[in-house]
């Protein structure tokens, strides 16, 4: 029995409905919130950072470009009252929000951070050397920037492997005119959805339903419904064919992501050093303040013992006035040593991201840790150095070697010194991954010569409704098949890029060859550097014995009349020097030894800012490694 118009169009009714909803359906999950697509690009991110650590670095480490919900210099900042501008001075969380900021919401949760407490009511705050690199890890402004330069990285991978996924689209439209002339109103209603995929084997699928809701609704005829799918493929043949073409791009940002990660590897271990550098370069001037007014106070004295001989007629004038010069030159060089202090401890703030007028003070008890480290490696000191003569007096000097007994825990051997350089330096993997960038280039640049030929085809077929069924016949259907093909006529312009392409390779090729020559360099140095600041140690220990017996001497002996003011004055002087370059010997041997390990790639700086120093009797001698490109 056939169907009656009753209901026929309830049915009717029925299939609009759910057509109109399938379409609207689709336009909606379109139209996510930003604080939607802001946390499935955190997490696409998030992903990739962590399976390229685990691919590239053999671990995963905690990685956000989130900055904590308080951050030290916050901190500072508004417990310590200093000045600011603005909002801004104290972070982004602070700002207000301008009229149409979208609703991103709060990212969830946040890194900790670390905050140093004063003691005992202390104005400053005393920070030791491991609480500097803690700070610094949530602080710094380019420690910041160096993590947001892999998070861009790896967000535009997410875009590249987006590219080979099902995308899907939908639109509606609806006008309605009115020819008041010609007496006539018209209306017209559509949707769209589609689906397109490109395939890693260079072929293109599309698929698209197009609605026309006016006439559905209205229900005139047998073809009311008036839908149109269509499907279209397109195959390359000849150039841009092939998987190793068509996901390049997709391969590169892949690598990129690798290579964003060792330069932010590379620049923990930098930046690690650059802070106990700067850290250890600040408590150095405080020592030499410390040393600056142990010499004014011995100078003090000296003018005014020199002042009472002159009175009992025991020096002359002269004696005097030299004494007061170096007494003057002992007070500037005391200001200027409380003055270079502070300008360094303020260029240090900067470092760590913190306010310049923020009352922050370093350990002292640092410099006490490195004299028990270099005692513990070097043990005890020679209190004398000798002058040992080839044959009878008067012959040669011989010349004095440094004992290899005395070496340092990092004066390794230098063969396998720069084998484990070769085996663990992040940018020589990225100098080798470089050459191999540049042969697939060539690759990519030699397919575009070749003539462009594809293989087209689609089908398109229009629905129909009659009164019992609704359908698509493919009886009615239109097809199509073809071939384009572009002869390689013209290739001027992809000539250029394909010679290119081959000096790109050279010049890959020389960069690394100069990289790897420049680690074995850097690594040669290091050690030399080492042995240097290790004998210099020992010598300035011994300066320093002799430079505190030659000022009790001196002024013993000026007591019986028996030495000019001259040999006090220079017995002093002496003595200031050998206490600084003390100090700073066992400050360059110290930072020599972190820039070993840096340059040999074994200083692994973990997600708060901390190091941890390699263990050169735990790390094998060679570590052989396959090529980056496999």
């Amino acid at each position: 029995m056939p169907n009656s118009p009753a209901r026929f169009h309830r049915q009717r009714l029925r299939q609009s409905v759910t057509l109109i909803g399938l379409a609207a359906t689709l336009l909606l999950n379109g139209c996510q919130s930003a604080r939607k697509h802001r946390a499935e690009a955190d997490r696409s991110a998030s992903e990739i950072i962590a399976e390229k650590q685990q691919e590239g670095l053999g671990r995963t480490d905690p990685f956000s470009i989130e900055r904590p919900s308080e951050t030290f210099r916050q901190r500072l900042m508004l417990e310590q009252e200093l000045p600011a501008v603005g909002p801004a001075s104290y972070g982004v969380d602070y700002l207000e929000e301008p009229e149409h900021w979208p609703r991103i919401g709060d990212p969830g949760q946040r890194p900790e951070t670390f905050f140093p407490t004063s003691e005992n009511g202390a104005e400053a705050i005393e920070i030791s050397l491991l609480e500097a690199l803690q700070i610094a890890a949530t602080n710094s402004r380019s420690y910041q920037a160096e993590k947001e330069s892999v998070f861009r990285t790896a967000l535009q991978l997410d875009l590249e492997r987006f590219r080979f996924d099902s995308t899907f689209r939908g639109a509606l439209d609806a006008m309605f005119r009115s020819d008041q002339g010609q007496n006539q109103n018209s209306a017209s209603a559509g949707g769209e959805v589609g689906v397109q995929r490109q395939l890693e084997g260079g072929a293109t699928l599309g698929s698209r339903l197009t609605l026309d809701l006016v006439n559905l609704l209205r229900g005139e005829g047998t073809t009311s419904l008036n839908m149109l799918l269509d499907t279209s493929i397109s195959v390359p043949l000849m150039r841009g064919s092939g998987r190793h073409i068509v996901t390049e791009p997709r391969t590169q940002a892949e690598r990129n992501v690798l290579y964003a990660l060792f330069d932010f590897e590379r620049f923990r271990h930098d930046y690690a050093v650059r802070v106990a550098n700067e850290y250890f370069s600040v408590l150095q001037q405080l020592d030499q303040i410390a040393n600056a007014e142990a010499a004014f106070r011995r100078l003090t004295l000296l003018v005014e013992r020199t002042e009472a001989l002159y009175e009992g007629g025991r020096v002359t004038g002269i004696q005097v006035d030299q004494a007061r010069q170096d007494f003057l030159r002992a007070r500037e060089r005391l200001i200027s040593s409380r003055e270079n202090y502070s300008r360094q401890l303020d260029s240090f703030k900067l470092t760590l991201g913190l306010p310049t007028d923020a009352r922050i003070a370093l350990s002292p008890g640092e410099f006490e840790r490195l004299r028990e480290q270099a005692e513990e490696m070097f043990g005890e000191l020679a209190t004398d150095i000798d002058l040992d003569r080839n044959g009878e007096e008067g012959d040669e000097i011989a010349l004095p070697e440094p004992d290899p007994r005395e070496r340092g825990r990092y004066e390794i051997d230098e063969d396998r010194a720069i084998a484990l350089a070769l085996a663990n330096r992040l940018d020589l993997r990225i100098a080798e991954g470089n050459v191999f960038d540049a042969q697939r280039s060539v690759i990519v640049a030699a397919d575009s010569l070749r003539p462009s030929l594809n293989l087209t085809g689609g089908a398109a077929y229009r629905g129909t409704a009659t009164r019992s069924s609704t359908r698509f016949a493919p009886s009615d259907g239109v097809y199509t098949a073809g071939l384009d093909m572009d002869m390689p006529w013209s290739r001027r312009s992809e000539r250029v890029s394909f010679r290119q392409s081959l000096i790109q390779v050279e010049s890959a090729v020389r960069s690394f060859q100069d990289l790897e020559d420049r680690v074995k360099l850097d690594v040669r140095n290091a050690l030399r550097n080492l042995m240097q600041q290790r004998e210099g140690y020992r010598i300035q220990t011994e300066a320093l014995n002799v430079a505190e017996r030659r000022v009790e001497e001196a002024q013993a002996l000026q007591e019986l009349g028996r030495a000019e003011m001259r040999d006090v004055l220079d017995a002093n002087e002496s003595l200031l020097q050998a206490q600084n370059s003390l100090v700073d010997s066992l400050v360059s041997y110290r930072v020599s030894e972190l820039n070993f390990q840096r340059d040999l790639g074994l200083l692994h700086v973990d997600y708060n800012g901390l190091w941890s120093e390699f263990d050169p009797n735990g790390v094998p001698t060679t570590e052989e490694e396959e090529p980056f490109h496999e």
